[in-house]
C-alpha cells in the first residue's frame, strides 16, 4: 500500500488493492459448496443503515456502498485465510427499531460494528457495543467518548472549521443560527459558539424548529430582524431543503450554509434551480474535478469511479464514512487479528494514521473525528457542486 508523509492510504475499492490487501488473496476458499466458507473462516462486521424512511436520502448511497464493499471483497477472496461478511440492517429511520437490529447483531457474532446514519441512532445503540467490548465506529456526529468509540465522521467542531474559515475569508462578523431540534441538530452550536468566540464573530439570533417540520418561515423571520450577515443551519435532508427553499421565497440575499447532512443528492433535488446564496460543507469527493492534482484527489477518483462503474450514480459523503469504517476494520484483520478484543487494541494501537475519503485519521491521537482535509464550503452552480477555493 502506498505510504504518505504521516501514513497510510484508502484505496479499498479497487479490485487489484484488494488483492493485495489480501496479501495476495489465497486461492482455496474453505471447504461447502459453491465456494462458500465455513462459520469458523468469517469474521462479521454489522453495519446499521437507513435503508428506508427519512433519513435514507442519507443513507441510500450507504447500503450501496456495503454492497459494492462485500462484492469486491468476495472478488478478492479470503485475509489470511478468514472470509469477511458486512451483515448490513435496515433501521428504517427508528431508533427502537435499530436498538432491537443491534441486538441481533451481536447475536450473530460480529467483532466490529458500524453505524449509524443519525445521530439519535448512533447514540441510541453505541452503549451495546460499548457493554459487550466491541469496536464501534460511529457513523454520525456524537458527543461521547469511550475507548470503544472510533468516529468515522467528523465532529461537530471539525466540521464548523470550514464555515468559519469561510465567513473570515468573506469578512463576515454577524451569523444567525438555525438548528434542527434533534439529536444531531442541538450538536453543532456549542461546537461553533467556541470558534465564533475565537474568530470574532457574534451570534446574533438562534432559532430551533421540529425536524419534522415542513415550513420554517416563522424562525427565519425571527433572525431577519437581527439583521445577520449570514445564516447557519444545522439539520439533516428533508428539513435542511425545506429552509432553504423558506429562505429562497422570503427573499434574503445574504448566504445560508448548511452543515455536511445537507450534503447530499436529496438536498440538491430540493433546491433545484433557486439555489444561489445556498452553500453547504460537503465532501471533495462531490468536486472532485474541479480539486488540484495530489494523492487525496486519487485516492477519491478511485473511490469515485468504483462506486459510479456499480451503480451509475456520484457516492457522497455519507457513503465515504462507511468506505473508512470497513476500510479500518479490513486493515484489522489483514493484520491477522480476529477477535473484537484484538481488532479493538489494533485500531486503538497499530493502525497509525492514514487518508481515507472522508479524510485523514489518526485513532491512536483522537478517535473523536478525522481532520477536516476531506470538507469544504461548497457553492450550488447549474445544480451541482461547486468547489470555493
Amino acid at each position: 500500500m502506498k505510504q504518505m508523509l504521516k501514513g497510510k492510504v484508502i484505496a479499498l475499492l479497487s479490485l487489484a488493492f484488494l488483492l493485495i490487501m489480501a496479501g495476495c488473496a489465497e486461492e482455496n476458499v474453505a471447504s461447502g459448496e459453491k465456494g462458500e466458507s465455513s462459520q469458523d473462516d468469517v469474521i462479521k462486521m454489522g453495519l446499521l443503515l437507513a435503508e428506508t424512511g427519512p433519513a435514507s436520502t442519507l443513507g441510500a448511497s450507504q447500503v450501496k456502498t456495503v454492497k459494492l464493499l462485500q462484492k469486491q471483497l468476495d472478488e478478492a477472496g479470503p485475509i489470511n485465510g478468514k472470509t469477511i461478511k458486512l451483515i448490513q440492517y435496515d433501521y428504517e429511520t427508528d431508533d427502537t427499531k435499530a436498538v432491537v437490529a443491534m441486538d441481533k447483531l451481536l447475536s450473530e457474532g460480529v467483532v466490529a460494528i458500524n453505524a449509524a446514519t443519525q445521530s439519535s441512532t448512533t447514540t441510541a445503540v453505541m452503549p451495546k457495543a460499548i457493554e459487550a467490548k466491541i469496536p464501534f465506529l460511529a457513523g454520525a456526529p456524537i458527543d461521547v467518548e469511550n475507548e470503544y468509540v472510533y468516529s468515522t465522521v467528523h465532529s461537530p467542531r471539525v466540521i464548523a472549521m470550514p464555515i468559519v474559515d469561510y465567513l473570515n475569508k468573506q469578512g463576515i462578523k454577524k451569523v444567525a443560527w438555525l438548528n434542527a431540534a434533534d439529536g444531531f441538530g442541538v450538536t453543532g452550536l456549542p461546537a461553533f459558539k467556541e470558534l465564533a468566540k475565537e474568530n470574532g464573530i457574534e451570534i446574533v439570533a438562534h432559532e430551533e424548529f421540529d425536524a419534522t417540520a415542513t415550513d420554517m418561515t416563522i424562525q427565519l423571520t425571527k433572525v431577519r430582524s437581527k439583521d445577520p450577515e449570514a445564516i447557519i443551519v444545522w439539520s439533516r435532508t428533508p428539513g435542511a431543503g425545506i429552509i432553504a427553499r423558506n429562505f429562497k421565497a422570503l427573499g434574503f440575499d445574504i448566504p445560508m450554509i448548511q452543515s455536511t447532512a445537507a450534503a447530499n443528492e436529496g438536498f440538491l433535488e430540493q433546491v433545484k434551480d433557486d439555489n444561489e446564496n445556498i452553500f453547504v460543507v460537503g465532501s471533495k469527493l462531490s468536486v472532485l474535478d474541479q480539486l488540484p492534482d495530489s494523492e487525496q484527489k486519487e485516492l477519491l477518483k478511485e473511490f469515485k469511479e468504483a462506486y459510479e462503474q456499480e451503480f451509475g450514480e456520484e457516492p457522497d459523503l455519507f457513503a465515504a464514512h462507511v468506505v473508512d469504517g470497513v476500510y479500518a476494520f479490513v486493515e484489522a484483520v489483514k493484520a491477522g487479528n480476529t477477535t473484537a478484543e484484538e481488532i479493538h487494541q489494533y485500531l486503538a494501537n497499530d493502525l497509525g494514521a492514514f487518508l481515507g475519503v472522508t479524510g485523514t485519521y489518526n485513532f491512536s491521537e483522537s478517535r473523536i473525528s478525522p481532520e477536516p482535509d476531506g470538507i469544504s464550503v461548497l457553492a450550488i452552480e447549474n445544480n451541482t457542486w461547486k468547489y470555493i477555493e
